[in-house]
């Protein structure tokens, strides 16, 4: 079972898109998921992985993600 990891800056505030982000995984892949963390991060960081694998950076893609667009991410790697 997949693990997601959402690493989201604290300083910058990012908590609540963490959650609402969380709240749509969860949604659409309940108990098909080994777990799904919430971990605070420094320096503007907004990461997703899937079983430590980077599915979504912030860092690279210079906007946050839209729902759809990261759940169709995360599909791809939990059956």
């Amino acid at each position: 079972m997949a693990e997601i990891v959402i690493t989201y800056c604290a300083p910058c505030r990012y908590q609540f898109k963490a959650m609402q982000d969380a709240d749509a995984i969860l949604s659409e892949f309940g108990t098909r998921l080994g777990g799904l963390r919430l971990v605070p991060g420094e320096h503007g960081v907004y990461d997703v992985s899937v079983d430590g694998e980077v599915v979504y950076s912030l860092h690279n893609e210079n906007r946050f993600p839209e729902t759809d667009e990261l759940l169709a991410k995360i599909r791809e790697r939990v059956p």
